[in-house]
């Protein structure tokens, strides 16, 4: 149970981080009544504000729409986490309605900031699991749509997860791999970094690319 003091603490952290336009109070008072404890914010995007905190003795992500998003994604975003958490690549759902998601809280870096400190062999497993990952959103038929900058990639420990599925589409025809090849060995940073520390010659590239295309081709 969150005493009022404690509450009024959490508030006060929340609006010292974010502004109070953007955030629904009912919405956090229904989290408390959840007994969902809000330790930090995490961050906020266009179309939601994300918390960290502690539910049912668990450390956990909270994600609510912002106020001023003219769309909803929570229960969409919810549904898609269900149909791929059996495989472990993305956070596993405890709870959501159409004003929150509770999940798994994963304690990672970003694929844009961690990769310049990885080494060759941790480097090569990361590009690997990425690989993967997007095979299997191609397989399921889910399209990130947010592939690209290495944003939605977290690297913890030896495991690689994808995170933000708010603009994830369910569709026949999907290109999470070829835009997965592109972040790794197109022309970016994080290909570049990738290209340097696994020593990919020109000629590598090419091939990795043709690949690529014929994967979009015949699936």
């Amino acid at each position: 149970m969150i005493t009022i003091t404690r509450w009024l603490e959490i508030e006060e952290m929340i609006f010292k981080k974010i502004p109070k336009c953007i955030v629904n109070k009912k919405i956090l008072e229904k989290l408390k009544d959840r007994g969902v404890e809000i330790t930090d914010v995490l961050g906020k995007g266009h179309r939601g504000i994300v918390f960290k905190g502690r539910f049912k003795d668990k450390d956990v992500a909270i994600k609510i729409p912002r106020v001023d998003s003219p769309k909803n994604t929570i229960i969409h975003e919810a549904e898609v986490l269900r149909r791929i958490e059996s495989y472990q690549i993305s956070p596993q759902v405890y709870d959501y309605d159409s004003d929150y998601l509770i999940m798994d809280y994963i304690d990672g870096e970003e694929l844009k900031s961690a990769i310049s400190k990885l080494d060759d062999k941790s480097l090569l497993k990361v590009v690997e699991d990425i690989l993967k990952i997007s095979i299997k959103l191609d397989t399921l038929g889910i399209e990130h749509g947010e592939i690209q900058g290495g944003r939605h990639f977290l690297i913890e420990g030896k495991r690689t997860y994808i995170i933000d599925f708010d603009k994830a589409r369910i569709k026949k025809t999907t290109k999470n791999f070829t835009e997965a090849v592109s972040l790794l060995f197109g022309g970016g940073r994080i290909a570049s970094i990738v290209r340097e520390k696994l020593n990919l010659t020109s000629e590598d590239i090419e091939f990795l690319m043709s690949i690529a295309k014929i994967y979009k081709k015949y699936r």
